[in-house]
């Protein structure tokens, strides 16, 4: 076939990627052995992995796992963490084993977990890119405690609403994800950008908005229609600009918030959430 590596040969023939290829022929390596260059034979790390995996008690991903560990410890401890990863494999998940893994790690190597600890949140990272459709895909990687705060600050604001609510749990952690930045940006404890306090800028034309056509902006690209436009600007500071033919403003007015505390008690008491065709937000989320 002309492959240049063993992994290259399954990914073409199998078709899949090549991390996934390396990943399958480091595990078949590992479990069954293989020969050097020159021919010499070279020994199977995990016997005890590959009669469990042969026998159909434990899986590929299960392998990976055993595998990826014993890589990191010395070979004193292979016999040892081999046989009690597969025997936990057969009671836990991939997922599960791997952090029971991490456990054993610790505890025969605290330093260098202390180490890998430290290098994931240098690997830390957060992008949004915009799809053609104008939504936003949310892409990152967080390290393991990293995770843990962000997840304890959306768990409260990701619940369900009440037995009527029939949203996914992943879009209720995405709304709740937006709730929280909602709330920062409320709480006035940012620091300055720009000169001002952080907040949500969106711009529309009065003709626009009052006949609901086209579609207004937010200072990040965003486009939106003037229903949404509306939705916001239930509880927002408005800002009038005056423009002449040629859009450079003549006149900026006061702000002034349309919704004020007694207000939005009586909302509260009246609507019990949001009344916004197609809005499902209970009130608390609503009406700040």
């Amino acid at each position: 076939m002309g492959a240049y590596s063993t992994s290259s040969f399954l990914r073409d023939t199998v078709r899949i990627t090549p991390a996934d290829a390396r990943r399958r022929v480091a595990d078949a390596n590992a479990l069954f052995g293989s020969t050097t260059l020159t021919g010499q034979p070279i020994e199977a790390q995990l016997p005890v992995a590959a009669q469990a995996l042969a026998a159909g008690v434990i899986s590929r991903d299960h392998v990976q796992v055993v595998r990826t560990t014993l890589d990191t410890l010395p070979d004193e401890h292979h016999a040892e963490v081999e046989q009690l990863l597969v025997d936990e494999a057969e009671r836990f998940d991939p997922v599960k084993l791997g952090k029971l893994a991490l456990r054993t790690r610790a505890h025969l190597q605290p330093e260098q977990v202390v180490l890998e600890e430290q290098a994931a949140r240098k690997r830390m990272e957060f992008s949004m890119v915009e799809d053609v459709d104008g939504t936003i895909i949310v892409r990152g990687r967080l390290s393991p405690e990293c995770a843990e705060v962000l997840k304890a600050a959306l768990s409260p604001l990701a619940k369900p609403a009440g037995k009527d609510d029939v949203r996914s749990a992943a879009r209720r952690w995405a709304e709740a994800l937006v709730e929280l930045a909602n709330r920062v940006l409320d709480s006035d404890t940012l620091p300055q950008d720009g000169g001002r306090r952080p907040h949500l800028a969106v711009t529309i034309s009065y003709e626009q908005l009052r006949h609901q056509i086209g579609l207004g902006h937010g200072d990040f690209g965003a486009q939106i229609t003037p229903q949404t436009i509306r939705q916001i600007a239930c509880d927002a500071g408005i800002t009038p600009i005056v423009l002449n033919s040629e859009g450079q403003p003549l006149d900026v007015g006061r702000e002034e918030r349309l919704v004020t505390q007694h207000i939005r008690a009586a909302l509260i008491a009246r609507d019990k959430g949001c009344t916004f065709p197609g809005c499902d937000r209970p009130p608390e989320w609503q009406y700040r």
